[in-house]
């Protein structure tokens, strides 16, 4: 598996888009859909998974959706954050319009790509983590050296410290792919971690 990686947007969210046997799968399309397009290249596009429902997250996925009509996943509880539009800033503020599936805790396969979802409320209450082949997508549950906030709208502190203590169980190798800035492995993330839960 191929992930080509691309921070877009007012706040550098991360996009990912994963290429296997010619097919690829888009993780977060936060904005900029032309290079979204551009990152898929001539690989076919099976789904658009959201690890959580923030507008700089989700922003190009109107435009990507038109494009590629595939299924879009979005755990439930996190749904009515598309049309949460009050308190964004201006560059996001718009109605989103493409409906999507839910996005449940367990396993999904799409073509060659088999995923592991995990629900990890906290940053927003329909956050998930995402596994695939060694990685872990966290999108605003962990970062490196830093864990996502949750004093917004639908976040919870608690329910952030038991996410963590969650991710704690993970296989320690894991390689974390988060929703900002750049990649680190779970083992090198413990001693962090283990400050924020205690």
């Amino acid at each position: 598996m191929h992930i080509e990686k691309r921070p877009l947007g007012l706040y550098k969210a991360n996009c990912y888009v994963l290429k296997k046997d010619g097919y690829s799968v888009i993780i977060d399309p936060g904005f900029h859909s032309h290079h979204i397009i551009d990152m898929v290249g001539d690989t076919k596009v099976l789904a658009i998974l959201l690890t959580h429902g923030h507008c700089d997250h989700v922003s190009a996925l109107d435009d990507v959706y038109k494009y590629y009509q595939v299924p879009v996943y979005l755990h439930a509880d996190d749904h009515k954050l598309l049309q949460l539009i009050r308190r964004r800033p201006s560059v996001y503020k718009k109605k989103m319009f493409t409906p999507c599936e839910v996005l449940e805790e367990g396993s999904l396969r799409i073509g060659p790509f088999s995923f592991t979802i995990y629900h990890t409320p906290g940053h927003s209450a329909g956050s998930v983590c995402i596994e695939i082949e060694g990685h872990l997508f966290t999108g605003d549950t962990v970062f490196k050296q830093n864990v996502g906030n949750s004093d917004n709208y639908n976040g919870n502190a608690e329910a952030l410290q038991e996410s963590i203590k969650r991710i704690m169980t993970f296989n320690k190798d894991l390689i974390i792919c988060p929703g900002h800035k750049d990649n680190s492995l779970l083992k090198d993330e413990v001693e962090f971690l283990m400050k924020f839960i205690i």
